[in-house]
């Protein structure tokens, strides 16, 4: 077995942070007796309007308190305490209840972890800001997620893909991390984080979508046609053309919102699959002939696997298409 190591000369050791939905609270279990079905992520692929509904249900109140602990839960905070002596909660509330499910995933922590309590609780989106150390020790975060491995593992970090009947191969896999040798979950360098990308053509790229980056002004006719230009379908054109004049501007990655897995919910209705085979082969000068589109409120309409490729390579503003009128989206 193949591992990759890090220098064992920091000053700090590495945190480790632990998910809990999906690897403490089974988040599914609700969801799956509502809707009938055994194994909700394969349902989900059979009918695509599933994951639109889980939200529904999340958002009731006492939904995220009341979640049973998954089987193996216990064993794998016990395991953690035991390798590391301890560990922090890391988690994403519901988006559309940022306060309800964060009181209500407290709650949850409260009644559930009471022998073996987390040294801190933090509830955060982007899971990837706390990868590593300000002296550059790697942390580690036991996730069910495989975006959130890809972000955590790309910003620094070690990443354990946890999956509750592979409990034994975590515990495995922290072991030797904190050790000081890990094998990566994933092992895709970001063609994006290159510092020079080789041009194979001289002449001008036919996939890029025909619209002039330089203008002052965009319409909605032009914004619509430059999606359509890069996806056979899109779906979301009223967003679009809601807003009749569109600028493109350096927008910071951090006040854009994706939809993320099957837990949250954003103003569209979508669940999105992201390809990271995909997202490996987006490059800088992707994102410079290929900017975003968002809405007013800062949700993706077109770009998340380039939104997600800058966030997995460290960049901080990018270049995105935003209706005119919008409040500026906060830096």
């Amino acid at each position: 077995m193949k591992f990759f190591e890090y220098q064992n000369d920091f000053t700090a050791k590495p945190e480790v942070y632990v998910d809990m939905d999906g690897v403490l609270a089974d988040f599914f279990g609700p969801v799956e007796k509502h809707h009938g079905v055994d194994n909700f992520r394969d349902a989900r692929k059979k009918a695509k309007d599933l994951g639109t509904k889980v939200d529904k249900l999340a958002k009731k109140p006492g939904y995220f308190a009341n979640l049973k602990p998954l089987p193996h839960a216990g064993k794998l905070i016990s395991g953690v305490m035991k390798l590391a002596g301890e560990y922090n909660i890391l988690s994403s509330p519901l988006l559309s209840r940022v306060e309800q499910s964060s009181r209500e995933k407290s709650q949850w922590l409260q009644k559930h972890l009471k022998r073996n309590a987390p040294k801190s609780v933090l509830f955060d989106h982007e899971k990837f800001k706390f990868a590593k150390q300000a002296d550059g020790t790697p942390n580690i975060l036991i996730d069910d997620y495989d975006t959130n491995i890809h972000l955590w593992e790309a910003n620094g970090g070690i990443g354990i893909l946890y999956r509750d009947d592979e409990c034994d191969r975590a515990l495995k896999q922290l072991h030797h991390a904190l050790l000081g040798k890990f094998r990566r979950t994933y092992n895709m360098p970001l063609a994006i984080l290159q510092k020079e990308i080789e041009q194979q053509n001289e002449g001008e790229d036919e996939s890029k979508p025909e619209i002039n980056l330089h203008k002052k002004y965009y319409t909605s006719k032009e914004i619509l046609n430059y999606v359509q230009g890069i996806h056979d379908e899109y779906h979301l054109d009223e967003p679009i053309l809601d807003h009749k004049i569109w600028v493109l501007r350096l927008v910071p990655t951090r006040s854009l919102s994706t939809p993320e897995k099957f837990d949250q919910d954003d103003r569209y209705r979508r669940v999105i699959d992201l390809d990271w085979d995909h997202i490996s082969t987006i490059t800088r000068d992707d994102l410079k002939h290929k900017p975003c589109v968002a809405d007013e409120q800062g949700w993706v309409l077109d770009g998340n696997h380039r939104l997600n490729a800058a966030r997995a390579a460290g960049i901080k503003r990018i270049p995105c298409f935003i209706p005119h009128i919008a409040t500026p989206l906060k830096s």
